[in-house]
């Protein structure tokens, strides 16, 4: 007993001291968004590939970013994609949507060996249309192999995308985003 328990306090703070890469593919996860109408009687859901991540962990504070693939966007109309991703997020000259975390502090007690989080608040910066903005959320992890997911919500007009109208009905400027991930990789690095 007293053996494994040097283990564990060995191996707490050799990963507490050291530079984990955290990576992820986009078929490990998936991206999904909710727009209301104005009348609030449509709702617009939407998902697409999952993003890509190259972050690291070092000493519980996170650095690094999370890409997104906007083309890979459906809501299951072709012709409402084709205007969302032609006219309101011109996907040609801004393909991607980054968020980029910049030493984001994880919550006291947080560990690779205690990965559960439930709602823990995070602050990034998220480029969207050409035009950066400070973001908030939260976030859960789930697991060992750091099942994660992350909700958020933006304004469209602090991003310079037009509100979309279509017979009469206007999408309300705030739209719910919710980026997930099965499984991160993790790579320690001396």
């Amino acid at each position: 007993m007293k053996k494994s328990l040097f283990l564990m306090i060995l191996m707490s703070i050799q990963f507490a001291e050291a530079l984990i890469e955290i990576k992820t593919l986009p078929m490990t996860g998936k991206v999904q968004f909710e727009a209301v109408g104005r009348p609030s009687m449509i709702k617009i859901k939407g998902a697409g590939e999952g993003a890509s991540s190259n972050l690291r962990l070092n000493q519980n504070k996170i650095s690094g970013e999370i890409t997104f693939n906007l083309d890979s966007l459906k809501t299951g109309i072709e012709l409402r994609d084709e205007h969302m991703k032609e006219k309101y997020l011109q996907v040609k000259s801004n393909p991607l949507a980054r968020l980029t975390f910049n030493n984001f502090q994880l919550p006291a007690g947080w560990s690779l060996q205690n990965t559960t989080l439930t709602s823990a608040p995070f602050r990034a910066k998220l480029l969207l249309h050409g035009v950066e903005r400070d973001i908030t959320g939260v976030y859960n992890i789930e697991s060992g192999q750091l099942k994660s997911s992350a909700q958020f919500e933006i304004q469209l007009s602090d991003f310079k995308i037009d509100i979309p109208v279509y017979l009469g009905v206007k999408v309300a400027d705030t739209v719910k985003i919710n980026v997930s991930f099965e499984k991160m990789n993790l790579v320690q690095k001396n």
